[in-house]
């Protein structure tokens, strides 16, 4: 699929937050979202992300699981517990990691995440994620 025929299926422009402790990675999806049309904002751990996530109020959060200090399990809980007290903060949860056993998908879900993404994450699933 080309990029001119996934940007036809998005209707409308979205925040994207990207949670990536690896510049290139969270680089290489910013270029990818923008590619879409939608609006990067970029984290490089989780005090950024939250801090993001209060300020820009991003309507898709992909979150690295493996990152420093906070994990991005324990990222979710903090997003989800912002999002029940400012009820402005709608964000789908998306988790990406390089795991794919199905423990660390039952950890994800526990944790609050609306879908699970194995890296390296393919453009098409990329554009089926930001979708509304």
């Amino acid at each position: 699929m080309s990029n001119t025929s996934l940007l036809s299926g998005v209707s409308s422009s979205r925040c994207v937050l990207i949670v990536e402790d690896d510049d290139d990675s969270r680089e290489m999806l910013g270029e990818l979202v923008s590619s879409y049309g939608h609006r990067p904002l970029a984290a490089a751990n989780a005090a950024e992300a939250l801090a993001r996530a209060r300020d820009e109020r991003p309507d898709v959060a992909l979150i690295d699981l493996g990152l420093p200090e906070i994990d991005g399990c324990a990222l979710a809980r903090l997003l989800r517990l912002a999002m029940v007290n400012n009820t402005g903060i709608p964000t789908r949860l998306v988790a990406l990691t390089g795991y794919s056993d199905s423990a660390m998908r039952e950890s994800a879900g526990a944790a609050g995440f609306d879908a699970y993404v194995v890296k390296p994450v393919m453009p098409d699933t990329l554009a089926a994620l930001l979708d509304p």
